[in-house]
């Protein structure tokens, strides 16, 4: 494979401190030619599984690169700071905390990884607050100039590696029962359901009138295409930009005003 001239860089390092600056100055101070997309910094704080699925979600609309991932509340801890080169050529390097697992499995599956290591491949101090900047950073900078994975840290069985399994749909005679597994700043609320599973209870876009129940909660909204498709303030469900349903408000916040949160469960229900 051609050396990646692009790092995709995601985390919850938020942008009013110095820590994403700081990573792109040590990328390009080892690599100074490679472009950095940043994905989002926006990840909530210590939300492994948000970032998961924002790595997942965008992994298809990204030219091909080194992915560097840190969202990592176990710094310092047991977790394994890794290096990853999968099935597909790829590179992933981030914490080993189920982090990468989604995108890594999305690209094949993890073929070799290592355990990244003080090194000449890392800066020459690693602080155990701050693995971003000492050690992630530089490995990803390193895979961009050619240096080979084995070279980055020890090796480490790709068995090892942490997963993260979002809980797939339980779909009965009385309907289906699916995981909220994302919110955006929009208060859209992102659900481990595809519209295919939604079919399977007879749900067809544009026609149907579904019963969403949340808690004590029970709706009734239109299975729509779009946004536009309802009123302001009026609810909706939908296939979203990355083929998952949806449950939203239109020109609103449904997170907020139904207080719904990843982990959640949203039962779906046709009445009409």
């Amino acid at each position: 494979m051609a050396e990646p001239k692009f790092i995709t860089f995601l985390s919850d390092f938020g942008m009013a401190d110095d820590f994403v600056g700081t990573c792109h100055g040590v990328i390009k101070q080892i690599s100074p030619e490679v472009e950095i997309i940043d994905i989002t910094h926006g990840v909530r704080r210590h939300d492994i599984q948000q970032g998961a699925v924002i790595l997942d979600n965008t992994l298809p609309y990204l030219p091909e690169s080194v992915i560097l991932a840190v969202v990592d509340p176990g710094v310092g801890g047991h977790r394994k700071p890794v290096a990853i080169r999968t099935a597909q050529e790829r590179y992933l390097v981030g914490p080993d905390n189920g982090l990468l697992s989604l995108a890594t499995a999305s690209l094949g599956g993890a073929a070799a990884a290592v355990e990244l290591t003080c090194s000449s491949y890392s800066l020459p101090k690693v602080c155990k607050t701050f693995e971003g900047r000492d050690l992630f950073s530089p490995a990803a900078a390193h895979l961009t100039k050619g240096v080979p994975l084995e070279k980055l840290g020890a090796p480490l069985a790709v068995e090892s590696l942490t997963h993260i399994d979002l809980p797939e749909p339980d779909i009965s005679e009385h309907g289906i029962t699916a995981t909220v597994i994302y919110t955006d700043r929009f208060g859209n609320v992102q659900l481990q359901l595809s519209p295919q599973q939604l079919q399977q209870i007879g749900a067809k876009v544009g026609t149907t009138l579904v019963e969403v129940v949340h808690g004590e909660e029970k709706l009734k909204a239109p299975y729509v295409h779009s946004f536009a498709d309802v009123d302001p303030e009026e609810i909706l469900v939908y296939e979203d930009s990355y083929g998952k349903i949806s449950f939203s408000v239109n020109q609103g916040n449904a997170a907020s005003v139904f207080e719904i949160v990843p982990g959640n469960q949203m039962v779906f229900r046709v009445i009409g």
